[in-house]
């Protein structure tokens, strides 16, 4: 094979129903679709997180050496897609004074937006921002640089995720042996394919319907407004299905089938009942099973509806609601939505909107199918080559126990990382402990020289305390501490925490050191004195 040969694209999309692999290359303009497989997920993604790191190794094991033989070059490195059900957004405002009037500059708006990208989130991180709209001196402008101006005020969009969900992938990831060339968020790689610039100007909201979540995304001026993923799903139905009771491995095609999102507008004239047949041989009424299904898109869709109102854009989506995703198959779905939301304009996105073709050998995946949007759209996003070297013959055992030790060495490198990384966590907070043990030591400290400050005594064990104690606590061993978590967006509230602390601690020296020079002073021999003389003047006074 030769090295252009070699420059092909990998994207993996870790779904709650399966998970799937994509390999294509770009030429004039069309992405050439070269190889595609995918495995039942059995359990191992959950509301689109990993949440069994051995099952899905071995599941994206399975789907790399599928792809390698059909490509037959290794492949070192991919693109892995990043939802599920912890994926949202979260609005958040930045004010910065400038004292005097002056031209805002880039520099002045990057740190505003840099300030709004790390707040911290307990246990998630922020994924992506997006400026919103700027306020300076309490006019709105889209492009405040160069605007004269005292005051600023910028709003942004985060995308925030749980910590989890990009570190379980980077596990999984290590132990196949494939490095992560980018983590894209799928709903917005999606919206980029499936969205047209007119429906993003205009205002829209893209509704993914997955197997266990549901991703809505809002856009209004070109600009992602509102992210929100709901836990509820296309397999929902399959699971209602299930207690008629017919058997989940023929939930999908029952659904599929009979399932019916909006029965009022069904047209049929049929008289006679209709009767599904399990494959034990039992009977179940089909009008059941519509009203099953019925019942549980009509939550889904009300669920849709309420988080488009909380968006605020309810009533500006210009171009309506675009739907794709495997739950868009199901029958009178737009119809449905139009219904239950009182937004009139609804299509379905079943292919992306740009030129994608398949080769002989990408069997398996449909382009026409609302299901492979996703994993298409992140293929389209990737830029880096991600092909190794020629496979020139099967592995043999001894291969495959060489890919097992190494393996086996990246498992426990990463355990032990993942180790290191815990007791870092567990050192910073005892140092917290004790920055907080020392400010309670300093302001009682700081008491007994109010009320004993004559005492040289005390002052002395006020001044060694005032000096040591800083070195003690937030000294080297403190900065040390920092440096093992700065960086990590799960520590940020931590980090936070530790920072206030010290501040306080600072301040409660600086106050102790105040009345200990104040009590020195005065009980100096010049302060006895000068205070003598005040009394004699008082009592010559009086």
């Amino acid at each position: 094979m030769t090295n252009s040969d070699k420059d092909f694209i990998v994207a993996i999309e870790l779904g709650s129903s399966k998970i799937s692999g994509i390999a294509g290359k770009k030429k004039d303009g069309t992405m050439q679709i070269l190889a595609y497989a995918e495995e039942k997920t059995a359990g191992c993604v959950k509301r689109g997180v990993v949440y069994n790191i051995e099952k899905t190794y071995q599941s994206v094991n399975t789907i790399i050496a599928k792809l390698e033989a059909v490509l037959k070059t290794k492949i070192t490195r991919a693109y892995v897609g990043l939802g599920g059900q912890s994926m949202r957004s979260y609005k958040c405002i930045i004010k910065r004074n400038l004292l005097t009037q002056s031209y805002i500059t880039n520099e002045a708006i990057d740190a505003i937006r840099q300030e709004s990208y790390e707040i911290p989130f307990n246990d998630y991180e922020v994924l992506e921002n997006f400026p919103q709209e700027y306020v300076v001196d309490s006019s709105v402008i889209a492009d405040p640089v160069g605007v004269m101006g005292t005051n600023i005020e910028g709003e942004f969009l985060d995308v925030i995720a749980k910590n989890n969900l990009r570190t379980n992938i980077e596990t999984v990831f290590a132990n196949v042996g494939v490095d992560i060339v980018e983590g894209l968020i799928s709903p917005l790689q999606l919206a980029n394919n499936v969205l047209t610039d007119a429906e993003k100007r205009s205002g829209c909201a893209l509704i993914d319907l997955g197997a266990d979540t549901t991703t809505l995304v809002v856009y209004k001026n070109n600009i992602v407004r509102y992210l929100v993923t709901i836990p509820l799903g296309s397999n929902n139905i399959n699971k209602d299905l299930s207690t008629l009771p017919i058997d989940e491995a023929e939930t999908e095609d029952v659904k599929l089938k009979y399932g019916d999102a909006c029965q009022e507008f069904e047209t049929s004239e049929e008289s006679e009942t209709q009767y599904y047949t399990t494959s034990d041989g039992r009977q179940i009424d089909v009008s059941v099973i519509r009203n099953v299904a019925e019942a549980r898109m009509g939550e889904i869709i009300a669920n849709i509806s309420s988080q488009i109102i909380n968006s605020d854009y309810s009533g500006k989506l210009l171009a309506g609601l675009v739907i794709t995703g495997g739950g868009s198959n199901m029958k009178n779905i737009v119809r449905a939505l139009t219904k239950n939301t009182k937004i009139d304009k609804v299509r379905i996105a079943n292919k992306v909107n740009q030129v994608v073709v398949k080769t002989s050998n990408a069997t398996g995946i449909s382009l026409d199918s609302a299901d492979a949007t996703t994993i298409v759209s992140l293929l389209l996003a990737g830029t880096v080559s991600c092909g190794g070297e020629d496979i020139g013959r099967a592995p043999d055992m001894f291969d495959q126990q060489l890919k097992d030790e190494e393996r086996r060495k990246r498992q426990e490198e990463v355990e032990a990382a993942a180790k290191a990384e815990e007791q870092d966590a567990v050192t910073f907070d005892n140092i917290k402990s004790e920055i907080r043990t020392a400010i309670d030591k300093v302001r009682k400290q700081n008491d007994e020289v109010k009320k004993y400050g004559s005492d040289k005594k005390v002052r002395q064990r006020a001044k060694e305390l005032s000096l040591t104690i800083l070195d003690a606590t937030i000294g080297e061993k403190y900065e040390k501490a920092v440096k093992a978590l700065e960086g990590k967006d799960k520590f940020k509230q931590s980090l936070k925490e530790g920072s206030e602390l010290a501040e306080m601690l600072k301040d409660a020296v600086d106050e102790l050191t105040d009345h200990v020079n104040s009590a020195t002073k005065e009980n100096s021999a010049w302060g006895r004195f000068k205070r003598t003389l005040t009394d004699l003047v008082s009592d010559d006074e009086g």
